[in-house]
């Protein structure tokens, strides 16, 4: 709901986070190479691009998007389904990696519609960090990479 207290309809976040992480719990051997992550949605070949990608001991994560397993898009019309959506697409980044959600150093969140989200994705971004303290920044934008969040 905006601060108004009325419900603005399709405002889309598809919660783009950028995070930069350091890669906690991974060995010697592990933290000397370098790998990337992906979910196996189609984007990830057609694009181009890992979901994450550790080089020494640092974790470079993608802007995690609102989808299920197989790349469908999830919470069209629904802004805090999407940020909850995208915070568990980056839980599954960090449990490959085996990193706690303390050890993020750094967020940012796109959205659209930016002064009728704002204050949910602050509560959701709160909730999901609990007492640790990223830095952060949010953006309001005109469109996001899903065709739904359009």
């Amino acid at each position: 709901m905006s601060k108004t207290g009325r419900r603005l309809g399709f405002a889309v976040l598809a919660a783009v986070m950028i995070v930069i992480v350091g890669l906690q719990g991974a060995s010697a051997e592990q933290r000397r190479g370098w790998d990337h992550f992906n979910f196996g949605v189609p984007w990830e070949d057609s694009y181009g691009y890992s979901q994450a990608a550790r080089a020494g001991n640092m974790v470079y994560i993608s802007g995690q998007l609102s989808h299920d397993a197989a790349g469908n898009f999830i919470g069209e019309g629904d802004f805090e389904l999407q940020v909850r959506t995208a915070f568990g697409n980056l839980d599954k980044v960090l449990a490959h990696y085996r990193i706690p959600r303390n050890q993020i150093i750094s967020v940012k969140i796109y959205t659209k519609n930016l002064p009728a989200n704002f204050d949910t994705a602050a509560r959701l971004h709160k909730e999901y960090f609990g007492r640790h303290r990223p830095t952060d920044t949010i953006v309001g934008v005109v469109d996001l990479a899903f065709p739904s969040s359009w």
